[in-house]
């Protein structure tokens, strides 16, 4: 099952008012996000396409309002609409002139970029309403999500609270290189450094900090977590801690041991 059909089967039993595991979203908002910016993508490459020349990012909230304000049966109806016009969207792209990309979000997405956004888009939102169940493990643990992860955070506007630069400054870190590790996946490694700060993707030298499944780590590193996901810290190593916190911030909890913090995530 591809993403976008698991995320819709998903959403069909799932009432509007269900609460989701993003903070202060019941799943019409939720919807209501995922349909706002397949329309904000699908407008902007359009333009593109079509040689209207490029627009700029709408606001998250300026373009979530309207579809907020939808009755819900209009709002499902909308985002299999709008998912269906950036699909074909991005097939026009990917028909047009070799290197042509769309703008988005201080980004330059080509036709696989966009493809990739969607299927993470819907793997993450899935997980929002269902948890932890098979398909979301089996969806999440994709090697490509996690590819995608670590170029999409690198490459966030800095006042993008997922942005690394914001979260480790967040986190009040200013050097640090911590390793977290998915057995049999490449590792993924936080580097810090003054101002500048990013996540590396290979294999590292380095002793691990944290190691968890796949999935579990995805969803770390867009700040999620779960009462059901064990990530394993290394007590050794003092930059579990501060990896903990570049992770979930205040949510962290205390240091890092070699059992989950808290319920852990």
């Amino acid at each position: 099952m591809d993403e976008a059909t698991a995320f819709l089967s998903t959403l069909q039993n799932t009432a509007p008012t269900a609460p989701t595991a993003c903070a202060g979203w019941t799943a019409h908002q939720l919807v209501a996000h995922l349909t706002a910016g397949a329309a904000e993508m699908a407008g902007l490459t359009e333009a593109v396409t079509s040689g209207r020349g490029e627009g700029a990012t709408t606001d998250f909230a300026a373009r979530e309002a309207p579809y907020v304000a939808m009755a819900d049966d209009e709002l499902r109806t909308r985002l299999v609409v709008e998912a269906i016009r950036l699909s074909s969207a991005i097939e026009e792209l990917d028909t047009a002139s070799t290197g042509l990309t769309v703008p988005f979000a201080g980004r330059r997405l080509d036709s696989g970029a966009l493809t990739m956004h969607g299927r993470s888009e819907a793997a993450l939102h899935r997980w929002d309403l269902a948890g932890d169940d098979d398909l979301s493990q089996e969806l999440l643990s994709q090697p490509a999500l996690t590819v995608h992860a670590v170029k999409v955070l690198n490459t966030m506007l800095d006042a993008s609270a997922e942005a690394v630069a914001k979260r480790a400054a967040a986190a009040g870190i200013t050097t640090l290189r911590a390793t977290f590790a998915a057995p049999g996946h490449p590792d993924v490694v936080l580097v810090v450094d003054g101002a500048r700060a990013r996540l590396d993707l290979g294999e590292c030298p380095t002793p691990w900090c944290a190691t968890a499944d796949p999935a579990t780590r995805l969803l770390a590193l867009w700040g999620r977590r779960s009462g059901g996901r064990r990530v394993i810290w290394n007590a050794e190593e003092p930059a579990a801690h501060p990896l903990a916190l570049f992770l979930w911030g205040s949510g962290a909890g205390n240091a890092p041991s070699d059992t989950p913090i808290g319920a852990d995530a």
